[in-house]
């Protein structure tokens, strides 16, 4: 993967905290590297106690499975290719064993495998024709110990909600509806034992908090509002017992953590500042109780992985 790793002289620009410990980017802590691929979506699991990330490129629809410390990537098990891209991944939990269940919206179809270090990458324990139009995100939620995915389109900016398992035809939707505008990001965070839905639209920059349940009509918000940038680059992970996300803008490279609420009095940053470059993809990890960012530029390749305190 030409994986060069440097702790030195990465600009992060001003960092600007509100003093509150255990929410704030640790500089000094911070490692960069290079790969030789662009990789988006990037899928973290957890496999007998340890971090794995299973990464995906649209160039050459390549694939990876490796290791994941805040040191870097470490041994690689898979490094393989699809014949089409997957463009929306979704794992999840069943019986005990990881699977992650695939969309490629320029193939037109969807499979589930298991998700482990033994996979061999190709293997697939299901697989579909696709649903006819564009899905570009899909996110998973648990109700009553139960899976199930939320997906919505860009194309005509409808969704709709189903039960995901190893046993899911493909066909069976519980809800489906549409929105008037298309939401890039969609976050599902849990709040006293409750599932949630965070959503944001490049559109008007707009955001809103709503239920996220199969009783939830897709329509009704418990608040909304609109942010003076877009923030496409999104990862979300819970710290100290509450649901933070980290949001990242392409303009001015903005970044800022927000704790994920619905109550509106947590509507403030609790730190932010200005990367170097604007990092497209995503994702976090924990390790020995710490939170980690992984992040990652289309235009440079290069990627960062830092604390979060």
């Amino acid at each position: 993967m030409n994986e060069k790793i440097d702790t030195a002289g990465f600009n992060i620009g001003n960092i600007a905290g509100n003093g509150k410990a255990g929410n704030l980017l640790n500089v000094k802590g911070m490692k960069r590297g290079n790969w030789s691929y662009f990789f988006s979506p990037m899928v973290r699991f957890e496999e007998n106690g340890q971090n794995f990330l299973f990464s995906h490129s649209a160039d050459g629809n390549k694939i990876k499975l490796s290791s994941l410390t805040s040191e870097g990537e470490g041994q690689v098990f898979i490094d393989d290719k699809w014949h089409w891209y997957y463009n929306s991944q979704v794992p999840f939990v069943e019986n005990g064993k990881n699977y992650i269940f695939c969309y490629s919206n320029r193939g037109n179809r969807w499979f589930i495998s298991e998700l482990s270090t033994k996979w061999d990458g190709q293997k697939e324990i299901k697989n579909g024709q696709g649903f006819g139009k564009d899905y570009d995100v899909m996110i998973p939620f648990n109700e009553n110990g139960k899976n199930y995915i939320f997906a919505h389109s860009s194309s005509d900016k409808s969704w709709f909600m189903t039960e995901l398992s190893t046993n899911w035809d493909g066909k069976n939707r519980i809800k489906e509806g549409r929105w008037a505008r298309f939401y890039k990001v969609l976050i599902p965070f849990v709040e006293n034992g409750r599932s949630y839905l965070f959503a944001h639209s490049a559109q008007d920059n707009r955001w809103f908090v709503s239920e996220l349940s199969t009783k939830w009509n897709g329509q009704s918000e418990l608040r909304c509002g609109n942010w003076a940038r877009y923030y496409p680059s999104v990862t979300a992970f819970v710290h100290l017992g509450k649901p933070i996300a980290y949001f990242h803008s392409e303009k001015d490279r903005r970044w800022f953590m927000w704790e994920l609420s619905t109550d509106r009095r947590t509507d403030k940053d609790l730190n932010n500042g200005n990367l170097d470059s604007f990092y497209d993809t995503v994702t976090s990890f924990k390790e020995n109780q710490a939170c980690y960012i992984l992040a990652q530029s289309s235009k440079t390749k290069e990627f960062f992985i830092c604390p979060v305190l």
